[in-house]
């Protein structure tokens, strides 16, 4: 699921400099997601509305999850003004690695409790030193620094609060997501239900912005095909995150995707796939990434 996460992104980026306003590609790329998770359910015979019983058991807010997926987004494309480019990997990662073990240890979300263990967090300081390697280093070395360039005083402390808020609901996801299909008893219906209520809160949103012309222009053929598989792989990482939590565990998985991102968007950029910036990859980086690897098979013991 981490794999696809780059090839998410590069995708996105490339719509969004086709439809303009960030909520608009993501209506786009949300809408592509729902419409892709409809024709398996229709295909796979799966029910796409809940039942009465499925209403009843479920929390009122796990129904509306994918929009605080949405609000996740937003947060993080606002982070990379506001903050800079390090700071809004750095903390909202860190934030999320703690709230996952939080969310193991604890259950919550219905999940299963894996105590936070010596493994656990051996496995959490060789994932933070990988990442290090990977993301930080380089971009020290680069004459970046973790401070942003416009932002002060209370302006930046709370862009960085949000950071924080960014990793903690990305977690959050994660857990909610399995829990809902425990509920529902189906991934994917539970996934597409999700994104359904995202997508039209999304379109009422456009629509009262009055910004809904501008999806037309996502369907020029003078674009490249590639740029649709943003939705797609949005709809396959979210039914992987339903499927697989139950499984795994809350942590694993975030701290997987984590790994996965991080090896691809590394391999893209020296190679220049989807038009990537071509950065050679260092040998600090696969070191990195190694220890992340390593970090993940910890915490998973």
């Amino acid at each position: 699921m981490g794999l696809l996460m780059p090839l998410q992104t590069a995708a996105n980026s490339r719509l969004r400099g086709v439809v303009g306003p960030a909520y608009v590609s993501t209506l786009v790329s949300f809408s592509v997601s729902t419409l892709a998770l409809l024709l398996v359910s229709l295909l796979a015979g799966i029910p796409i509305l809940p039942t009465h019983e499925m209403l009843a058991e479920a929390p009122s807010w796990s129904w509306f999850v994918g929009i605080v997926a949405v609000v996740t987004i937003t947060i993080a494309i606002h982070l990379f003004k506001e903050i800079g480019q390090l700071q809004a990997l750095i903390i909202p990662m860190f934030s999320q690695l703690i709230f996952s073990l939080l969310i193991d240890h604890f259950g919550w979300f219905g999940a299963k409790v894996i105590p936070l263990g010596t493994n656990r967090i051996i496995g959490s300081l060789l994932l933070i030193a990988g990442f290090v390697l990977v993301v930080i280093l380089p971009k020290l070395l680069g004459g970046q620094r973790p401070v942003a360039g416009s932002s002060r005083g209370s302006r930046l402390a709370f862009w960085q609060l949000m950071a924080v808020v960014s990793g903690i609901l990305s977690a959050s996801i994660t857990g909610a997501y399995a829990q809902l299909s425990g509920i529902v008893g189906n991934p994917i219906q539970a996934t597409t239900v999700a994104f359904f209520v995202a997508t039209m809160a999304l379109l009422l949103f456009c629509t009262c912005m009055g910004k809904t012309q501008l999806v037309g222009k996502a369907f020029s053929r003078d674009y490249p095909w590639w740029m649709w598989i943003g939705g797609l792989c949005g709809a396959v990482i979210v039914l992987g995150n339903a499927w697989l939590v139950g499984h795994v565990g809350v942590g694993v998985f975030s701290m997987s995707l984590l790994v996965g991102q991080l090896a691809l968007s590394t391999l893209m950029e020296h190679f220049g796939w989807l038009g990537a910036p071509r950065k050679s990859i260092a040998w600090p980086q696969i070191v990195g990434i190694l220890l992340m690897l390593g970090g993940v098979a910890l915490i998973r013991l």
